[in-house]
């Protein structure tokens, strides 16, 4: 063995401790590499024999608690190597918010795969197309009439109601932007006993401003709807309590807005939820369920 190799390996074992606190602290993709980095550069060389414990034949193991002095000396090359590369701290944080953001919609996916049956219910919701009992993928909208971009999203789905023979849609009323939004919703399903819904629903979507109970009122009488067998609809029907489940069937899948879409084959196949309003995203979302249905 060479003169100086226990000074040595002290040495080379108090810097494996400070690149270990410093992969530590920098965690994410790199700390994996940065570990066995600093554990190669410590190994002694192969004319060196690895020190033995007192008791055993086992090589003896690196210590890793840490003096006043090693600690502050620890903290200086962290902040040295992060005040270099700053990109690290970024990329750290970039890759847990993806990762943040992929669990979140796998448990998103999840909920909706097991509330699929009760989303699809037809008793709760109002279930459109051109030819809904064979359609192979339903996409279950859930909307404010307050809500800008389920407004925008209206033409889209006007289009799957009435063009698309392997799509039905399945209206369900979020009424979560503002208190006027509880009463349209309201008279929404409640439509449905005059086989009025789409007309109805659609021209709420159509209609800008705050939708008062006046306004609701007078949009369902242009569109031909008796509003006082509406407003009588609205207990006999249970309707508050639809609502009141969706809610429920929102937070479960952890929607926070309006618009949201689930995508789904109807045999369960496929299940994939769209939150917001992307067109091009919802339609990728509708090619993919049509494939995956059996």
């Amino acid at each position: 063995m060479r003169a100086g190799g226990p000074e040595r390996r002290k040495k080379e074992s108090f810097m494996l401790q400070s690149k270990i606190a410093v992969g530590a602290a920098l965690g994410g993709a790199f700390l994996l590499g940065a570990l066995a980095v600093a554990y190669s550069a410590a190994q002694p060389k192969q004319d060196e024999a690895p020190a033995e414990d007192a008791m055993s034949h086992a090589p003896s193991k690196v210590t890793t608690s840490f003096s006043d002095l090693q600690e502050e000396e620890i903290g200086k090359i962290v902040r040295a190597y992060l005040m270099e590369n700053p990109e690290v701290i970024i990329e750290a944080v970039n890759k847990y918010s993806y990762e943040q953001r992929a669990a979140a919609e796998e448990q998103m996916k999840a909920a909706a795969a097991d509330s699929l049956p009760a989303l699809l219910d037809p008793k709760t919701s109002y279930v459109a197309g051109k030819n809904p009992d064979k359609a192979k993928v339903a996409v279950v909208e859930l909307y404010d009439y307050h809500c800008t971009y389920c407004k925008r999203a209206a033409d889209i789905v006007s289009d799957m109601v009435k063009k698309d023979a392997d799509v039905k849609v399945v209206f369900r009323e979020l009424p979560i932007l503002r208190e006027e939004s509880e009463y349209a919703a309201e008279m929404a399903l409640a439509a449905r006993d005059q086989g009025k819904f789409l007309d109805f629903h659609f021209a709420l979507l159509d209609a800008s401003g705050v939708l008062t109970e006046k306004r609701v009122n007078d949009i369902a009488r242009k569109q031909g709807l008796d509003v006082e067998k509406m407003q009588a609809a609205i207990e006999k029907n249970g309707i508050p309590k639809m609502i009141t489940d969706n809610h429920v069937m929102a937070s479960a899948l952890g929607v926070e807005g309006t618009p949201a879409f689930i995508v789904a084959a109807v045999d369960g196949s496929y299940v994939d939820v769209v939150p917001g309003f992307d067109r091009d995203t919802l339609e990728e979302k509708i090619k993919e369920a049509k494939k995956a249905a059996r």
